[in-house]
């Protein structure tokens, strides 16, 4: 009996010897682990003033490997934040930082902490996505297909989330809308409507980079309709009134991709009253906002012949012309396309108009921009104004040798671009044969 009760007692403190063993194991593990991860964290050198580590130490060290698993749900908040920090903080060193992560695993799981209670955590897996696919947009897809729609869309929804997290959360989303080469996001309607939603927060940065999702969704013209029927039209032009001028930048640069859409969804526009708001942005010292405008005219005019007149009936054609006059290449550039186009009917009127205000000196000076595109309108829009009407022909000549462009006109029937070099030979052999006959006799004298 006393044998029997030895055994018992020295089994049971085998057992509690044995237990104390494992928890003393499983403390210095998570100690390890916890050791493990510090070191990552310090490997990737956090501090603002400090560089993206290099890649072979990361891979030397198992650095990312490291930190995608501490990302885990079995890691405190904290260590988890920290491991999520320090991987954004690589992830903005190039597209291989980041790809690196994602083939580490560190996607499903930066998902899945979006929804985490913890405001820190969910804040640094928002932010460790929106690195990711600002530094390799190809991730795009398969963040998707892994549901991070979804989960943002349900912090938007959600009225107890604080205005920074929105931010972050409008700032990823802006990413995401960005066109993939392999097609649309199947939930688009969804992110449209999220999207729609955002556009009226207060915030200038929220509707900054709301508008910029916009813009990103619109430059697939088969998205403008969806984006139509919502209504967002009304408040984007709305938001051109804005006073932060990086907001009024990206609604005109919503607009811009909207208006490259069909007749009807440039109707649409201008039934919203666009023209009035961008007659007041023209006057505006800012020279993107004037060129975004521009971009936006060269649209609605690319439209039909009404929309177009509708441009002259806004009072719009001779702020295009000050611009045209202006030092500023970009917006003269600019103007000048837009010109172009407004033009494309060949209305004598009009052009009779645009000459009496002096806009072909202004052409001839755009001949020696570097842009094949500007050459070209120009080009085709000289050559417009000397066959539009035998009457025009003398003065709008006569107007080409005095500015000094006939030499550049010349010089362009050999340009390598063989639309620009078709143009250049037609207006010399159709307008100034003799002048070329002239300038050929009159270089051999001189040599």
């Amino acid at each position: 009996m006393q044998k029997r009760k030895r055994r018992f007692l020295e089994k049971g403190q085998n057992l509690m010897m044995l237990r104390t063993l494992r928890l003393e194991k499983a403390k210095k593990a998570e100690q390890q682990k916890e050791l493990t991860i510090n070191n990552a964290l310090t490997k990737c050198k956090l501090t603002s003033s400090e560089v993206v580590p290099d890649i072979d130490n990361l891979l030397k060290n198992n650095t990312i490997g490291n930190l995608v698993e501490s990302l885990g749900h079995g890691n405190r908040n904290k260590i988890r934040a920290n491991a999520a920090d320090a991987l954004a903080h690589i992830a903005s060193g190039s597209s291989e930082h980041s790809n690196l992560i994602a083939k580490a695993g560190a996607v499903p799981r930066l998902i899945r902490l979006i929804q985490s209670t913890d405001l820190e955590v969910s804040e640094m897996g928002i932010l460790c996505l929106g690195n990711l696919l600002h530094f390799a947009p190809n991730l795009r897809d398969f963040m998707i297909t892994n549901g991070v729609v979804q989960k943002l869309i349900s912090i938007i929804q959600a009225k107890s989330t604080c205005t920074l997290m929105l931010s972050h959360v409008t700032w990823v989303i802006r990413k995401l809308c960005i066109s993939s080469p392999t097609s649309r996001p199947d939930n688009v309607d969804e992110i449209a409507q999220a999207l729609n939603v955002l556009l009226y927060n207060p915030e200038d940065k929220i509707l900054e980079d709301a508008l910029m999702a916009v813009r990103n969704l619109a430059h697939e013209n088969e998205t403008i309709p969806m984006l139509l029927d919502l209504g967002v039209v009304p408040r984007i032009i709305y938001l051109l009134e804005h006073p932060n001028v990086l907001v009024q930048n990206a609604a005109l640069q919503a607009l811009i991709n909207i208006a490259s859409g069909s007749e009807e969804q440039i109707q649409e526009l201008l039934n919203n009253n666009l023209l009035p708001h961008l007659s007041a942005l023209m006057s505006k010292s800012d020279l993107d906002i004037r060129c975004h405008v521009l971009r936006i005219l060269q649209n609605v005019a690319d439209g039909n012949t009404f929309q177009r007149q509708a441009i002259m009936n806004a009072g719009l054609l001779h702020k295009i012309l000050e611009c045209l006059k202006g030092e500023a290449i970009p917006l003269k550039s600019a103007a000048a396309l837009t010109i172009s186009t407004l033009v494309i009917d060949k209305d004598k009127n009009l052009l009779y108009y645009l000459m009496r205000q002096g806009v072909i000196p202004e052409l001839c000076n755009l001949l020696l921009s570097q842009e094949t595109d500007i050459i070209y309108n120009v080009l085709d829009m000289l050559s417009t104004m000397l066959d539009v009407d035998p009457s025009f022909l003398a003065e709008v000549s006569g107007i080409i040798e005095w500015s000094g462009a006939l030499n550049n006109i010349r010089m362009l029937q050999g340009n390598e671009q063989e639309e620009i070099a078709v143009v250049a030979r037609k207006i010399i052999s159709n307008y100034f044969p003799d002048n070329q006959t002239s300038q050929l006799n009159s270089n051999v004298f001189f040599i």
